[in-house]
């Protein structure tokens, strides 16, 4: 019967601290999920200046070159600009998960929208861009290109001074 008894009493121990390491665990998970709100909008401006250095500004840089200074625009480089516009309407429809980060951040409501607008106007010129360059109109191409631009340097003198064009 004792032995019958330590062995409940080792299990009941055993369970007690698999339950406790269990629980600590959810505890963990739930803590690092839960950042201050400081963290969480200097989070996002990290993140969405990795997102356009990294993403946004690699396809920028390709077009601008290709379409600036390695003439002519052939089939194969208009592809390439298709595909480099479809990139940057996806990353501009996303762009509207980094807003909360921002509003907590400090931004106004007139800075909220701005950026909305800006986001949506680059995914429609991009998409503009895209469909001219699979018609291979280098014209229409160039033009658009000049928008996207526009787009961008409208964005950076709010946000980026620091990369506006002046």
């Amino acid at each position: 019967m004792i032995n019958k008894a330590k062995f409940l009493l080792v299990g009941a121990v055993l369970a007690a601290v698999v339950l406790a390491v269990m629980g600590y665990q959810l505890y963990a998970r739930r803590a690092a999920s839960s950042e201050p709100p400081g963290e969480i909008a200097g989070q996002a401006r990290t993140d969405l200046r990795q997102l356009m250095k990294s993403k946004l500004h690699e396809d920028y840089t390709y077009m601008s070159f290709t379409i600036w200074h390695d003439k002519p625009l052939t089939a194969e480089k208009m592809d390439a600009i298709a595909a480099a516009s479809a990139r940057m309407i996806e990353i501009a429809h996303g762009l509207d998960a980094y807003e909360p980060g921002y509003r907590q951040q400090g931004w106004s409501s007139q800075d909220v929208q701005f950026f909305d607008d800006k986001r949506l106007q680059l995914a429609r010129v991009a998409e503009e861009l895209g469909r001219a360059a699979k018609k291979r109109d280098s014209t229409e191409v160039v033009n658009f290109f000049m928008h996207l631009d526009t787009t961008c340097q409208n964005c950076h003198k709010r946000f980026r001074p620091d990369l506006a064009w002046n």
